[in-house]
């Protein structure tokens, strides 16, 4: 099973099941949030209605409770250990061929990049510090979490390279 659903939603259903997931910074998954709500409305989408009725700027965006620590909402507050596998999204080639080993599959090959906005020309969205840093401030789990999964990726990523040399 895959998308967008809480960590825990299926454990009274599948015995043993083994978890996956990819993280982004937080900072970036929140502005990116913003600009897909922009650009592609859903306006069942409680925060993506209130961001066009209200016309609300990136920083109002971020301050609504469902877009702080989204990362770790749906993780269903797990800690990173109850994952067999948790990738990077901005070191998805370097995250694969863990994924692959973690579950014993080829590498998966680089998949399409689907739903990507057109106008972002630089990997990580130019803000200012201060908008930057209030973004940042605001979603403190999830930064948490993404800096435990970097130091759990560089870990293996060494082990990795130890086993090959």
């Amino acid at each position: 099973m895959h998308g967008h659903f809480l960590r825990d939603a299926f454990d009274s259903v599948v015995p043993r099941p083994r978890f996956m997931t990819w993280v982004r910074h937080p900072v970036d998954r929140v502005v990116s949030n913003y600009y897909h709500c922009l650009r592609s409305p859903d306006l069942r989408d409680d925060c993506c209605r209130r961001l066009h009725e209200e016309k609300l700027s990136l920083r109002a965006f971020a301050e609504l409770d469902w877009m702080q620590n989204l990362a770790t909402r749906y993780l269903a507050g797990k800690a990173i250990e109850a994952f067999d596998f948790v990738g990077i999204a901005e070191r998805s080639d370097e995250s694969r061929p863990l994924l692959g080993r973690a579950f014993g599959w080829a590498t998966p090959p680089c998949g399409p990049r689907e739903n990507t906005n057109p106008d972002r020309v630089t990997p990580s969205y130019p803000l200012s510090p201060a908008d930057y840093n209030h973004l940042l401030a605001l979603n403190q789990l999830d930064l948490k979490f993404y800096r435990t999964a970097i130091a759990r990726l560089d870990d293996a990523l060494k082990i990795a390279a130890a086993r090959s040399a």
